[in-house]
């Protein structure tokens, strides 16, 4: 087993170097390649200072450069954190500043993203990716100096350089399994980001099981509609790399249009996809699939949410060489239960979460975390190798997810508790009831409702705020969100989303928001959602009819 994320990469260019190891925009990057790109990043950060564990942050759109980024940060000893390339400036900010940051790689697309980063987090040493003109900008003599003075220290390095430096030669650097590998980020109900922590040792559990499982060899092609801040990427890289096989990365104006997607899974001859099932139900309603030739795709995973009966049957028959998984987890434990769909239709009714993989082993206990009886529902609590060491610099919220019972011999197994409510079926398999909190997933994308309504009651015209989730047609969820007005304002809704997309991504934008005189309440006095949601729906029916 290769302890390493970045012995994975070193092992499939030593293998074979010319094999192809990304597809991108019809181009290709071989791992001979890939290496020597991501070596030359990775001698420049030790070059400069780059301590072990220290994080480094990458904010890249979907590219070559992203995984020579990534497998650059490992062999350099570093701990990664890759950002969401759509998120705005407060967003980024957030992030370095509670992961305590001090590089930033990124390109010359996000360079205004970058200057305000620059401005506000004066601990940034440097910036890969862009030169110094570029992080300058084009202000003015006066607004330079500025800048300089707020952050003397900071330098630029344009990717034109890192190539040059390229080379087949690793650093030397001393990595442990239980090192820092990447620091994933999910939403927060204060605004401020979950920041989890997994190792090279919790990552590699879940790669070397994954590649197993699903037969991977070096003639596959991996894709996913996802973005490479999330936890798909762990598949999407290193099991690939881990079998020698290529990944296709997908952009944005792909992905927006099932149709062009299909015809890249056909001419890309994608053989196993990972994804959340709305990509999936868009790809089977929209996607032209009677024109298209899929016989190349072997494996269908997907995962996040849940996927109505009547698009996955309709899909199955749409790619009959196909076998179906379901897999669940999440960004703490990455992937710890799955369930391969038989041959035969699946009974109707809610679709198994499955067993434990090897790797994992799982619990299901009621309200006071007792085991609860064969066939009864509860919180799943999961342990294994492949959960995360914890959040970052977040104690309080560790004990809270992170719990100990006791195994015997002075000893204690640690769980994760997942805040998911499922049930154990007569045949040992899982099947998902409900979340137990306000967390809700977007098309694929995990939301908590705290951050939304956080981000509009921080809007002057808001007094009040609500957000929750709706189901749509095709087995998703859309998000919305009610307002009470501030006294004397009159928002336009319209106004209301924009000024939202100044500090949340864009999956946590709601689709719709209405406003309210008033939200109806308990008798505790608290908000009923339930009511409210009701009366909003009820509301944005009335205007489309009127």
């Amino acid at each position: 087993m290769s302890p390493l994320l970045h012995h994975l990469l070193e092992e499939a260019a030593q293998r074979d170097p010319s094999a192809v190891a990304i597809r991108c925009n019809g181009e290709s990057l071989t791992y001979g390649e890939l290496a020597r790109r991501a070596y030359g990043l990775a001698h420049h950060l030790v070059d400069g200072g780059l301590e072990r564990g220290e994080r480094v942050a990458v904010l890249l759109r979907k590219g070559f450069e992203v995984p020579a980024a990534f497998y650059g940060v490992f062999a350099a000893g570093g701990a990664l954190v890759p950002i969401d390339p759509r998120s705005p400036a407060e967003q980024v900010i957030r992030i370095l500043r509670a992961t305590g940051a001090r590089r930033l790689i990124t390109e010359p697309a996000k360079a205004a993203v970058a200057r305000q980063v620059v401005e506000a987090c004066p601990e940034l040493r440097e910036v890969l990716g862009l030169d110094s003109a570029a992080l300058a900008g084009e202000e003015s003599e006066k607004h330079l100096n500025a800048n300089a003075n707020a952050n003397a220290n900071v330098t630029g390095r344009p990717w034109s350089s890192i190539l040059e430096a390229a080379t087949e030669r690793r650093p030397p650097v001393e990595v442990l399994e239980l090192d820092t590998s990447y620091v994933l980020h999910t939403s927060g109900s204060t605004g401020i980001p979950k920041l989890i922590r997994h190792t090279h040792h919790s990552a590699m559990s879940f790669v070397e099981w994954a590649a197993a499982e699903y037969g991977l060899t070096p003639a596959d092609r991996l894709s996913n509609h996802s973005s490479h801040h999330t936890c798909f990427a762990t598949f999407d890289y290193y099991a690939a790399a881990r079998a020698g096989a290529a990944t296709v990365l997908l952009t944005p104006a792909v992905m927006m249009m099932p149709a062009s997607l299909s015809a890249l899974l056909e001419k890309e001859k994608v053989s196993v996809w990972y994804s959340v099932p709305t990509a999936l139900v868009q790809l089977s309603l929209r996607g032209e699939m009677q024109d298209r030739d899929l016989s190349a795709l072997r494996w269908v995973l997907f995962a996040g949410e849940t996927f109505p009966q009547k698009h996955l049957q309709r899909l199955r028959q749409q790619l009959p060489g196909a076998r179906f998984s379901h897999v669940y987890g999440s960004t703490e434990a990455n992937v710890c239960t799955y369930y391969h769909l038989p041959e035969n239709p699946v009974p109707d009714g809610p679709l198994p979460i499955g067993k434990a993989c090897p790797n994992s082993s799982t619990l299901v206990v009621d309200e006071n975390l007792q085991p609860v009886p064969p066939g009864g529902s509860g919180e799943l609590l999961v342990r294994g190798s492949t959960v995360m060491s914890g959040y970052w610099d977040e104690p309080e919220r560790n004990r809270q997810a992170l719990i100990r019972r006791p195994a015997g011999g002075g000893f204690d197994q640690v769980y994760y508790r997942t805040g998911d409510q499922v049930r154990t079926l007569e045949n040992g398999d899982l099947t998902f009831v409900a979340r137990t909190d306000f967390q809700i997933k977007v098309r694929g994308f995990r939301v908590e409702l705290g951050e939304v309504e956080t981000a509009l009651l921080a809007l002057d015209e808001v007094a009040e705020a609500c957000a929750f989730a709706v189901p749509d047609s095709e087995g998703s969820s859309s998000l919305r969100a009610a307002i009470v007005p501030s006294p004397g304002a009159d928002p336009d809704p319209r106004d209301v989303l924009r000024g939202l997309r100044e500090h949340l991504p864009i999956h946590a934008i709601p689709a719709e928001v209405a406003v309210l005189q008033a939200f109806p309440r308990t008798p505790t006095n608290k908000v009923d959602r339930k009511a409210l949601q009701a009366k909003a729906q009820t509301q944005a029916q009335a205007k489309v009819q009127a």
